[in-house]
């Protein structure tokens, strides 16, 4: 019964996101025989990485992150870990002591440390060039171990679907940190519908500002996904050329209502590139967006690093910009 409730949860967030209600079902419909696998899949303990890639787990696993937000996510479901990266620790807060070791950083783990752990699975990321470079090396000292990608909430919950089945068959992590997210996520995409709707899509430009550059984003970034999700309509979709190089004769010309930009790295340091080489030519300052208060730097553990259960809040700020509310 219990195992049962991860997968309706599961299946619930599903149709959530897809804007669909729950169908009725029976034991011969597709939706039951999925939910019956998932159902399956949780009481064997098995987990499937990004790549569809199966690993069984034994109850109470020692398990590696080599990935700050994985890691986190791994905890969330209730989950503990034997080793972690320095993101973790830096960005997310995740304490190390005498049952957690440090392994490296996220760029150079340290393959040793890892392997002295005698890790039953390692966890990681799908987008990392010096991750990749590391399954052969693990693969050969017998590692079990999987790679996952979140761009997106949806991405979220898959993973921890696959976390929570590992460590949490009653659902009660899943329905906590994945479910009540999703359900908030729902109402302020129909709220901010409804309060947008015969208006014009707003118009936004999205950067990424770092001490020595800016670039435009898109979907692909957790801004970028709820600025599209929520109905804003991102200037660089008209014209890619400003995800390789940020023109300002072109920003100029779309004349966009809000201008938004995440941080990385040092932020103060980020804040100085943008007045020492954007804000100083006087065309910015008659932008639109300038003009009316619409340059906005969003908070990092919001937009920069992923949101993960604070999903939610992500969507109701860049709600209340696009809805002119205090956000």
């Amino acid at each position: 019964m219990k195992l049962k409730s991860l997968a309706a949860l599961a299946l619930s967030a599903v149709l959530l996101l897809s804007g669909c209600a729950a169908p009725a079902q029976n034991e011969n419909t597709p939706e039951s025989s999925s939910a019956a696998s998932e159902t399956t899949a949780a009481s064997e303990r098995v987990i499937t990485d990004s790549y569809g890639t199966k690993t069984e787990l034994p109850d109470d696993p020692c398990v590696v992150s080599l990935y700050g937000s994985f890691a986190e996510c791994w905890l969330l479901s209730g989950g503990k870990l034997a080793g972690i990266t320095e993101d973790a620790v830096d960005e997310h807060g995740i304490e190390i002591d005498d049952d957690t070791a440090l392994v490296g950083t996220v760029m150079e783990p340290n393959l040793e440390s890892v392997a002295a752990l005698s890790p039953d699975y390692v966890i990681l990321s799908a987008d990392l060039p010096a991750h990749a470079e590391l399954d052969s090396a693990l693969t050969d000292m017998q590692i079990p171990h999987g790679y996952f990608h979140m761009d997106n909430v949806m991405d979220y919950a898959k993973i921890m679907l696959n976390f929570c089945a590992v460590n949490d068959p009653d659902g009660e992590k899943y329905d906590e940190n994945v479910t009540r997210v999703l359900k908030r996520i729902e109402s302020i995409k129909q709220e901010t519908a409804e309060k947008l709707s015969g208006q014009k899509a707003p118009t936004v430009l999205l950067l990424r500002a770092y001490s020595t550059g800016v670039k435009a984003k898109g979907e692909d970034t957790v801004a970028g996904a709820i600025l599209k999700e929520l109905g804003a309509h991102n200037i660089a979709d008209d014209n890619e050329s400003l995800l390789e190089d940020l023109s300002l004769e072109s920003v100029i010309e779309a004349d966009p209502d809000y201008i938004l930009v995440m941080t990385m790295g040092s932020e103060e340091n980020a804040k100085t590139y943008m007045a020492e080489n954007i804000e100083n030519n006087p065309a910015w300052s008659e932008l639109s967006a300038v003009k009316n208060g619409r340059y906005i730097y969003l908070p990092k553990d919001l937009f920069h690093y992923k949101p993960l259960n604070r999903w939610d809040e992500s969507y109701a700020y860049i709600a209340k910009l696009l809805l002119n509310e205090d956000a």
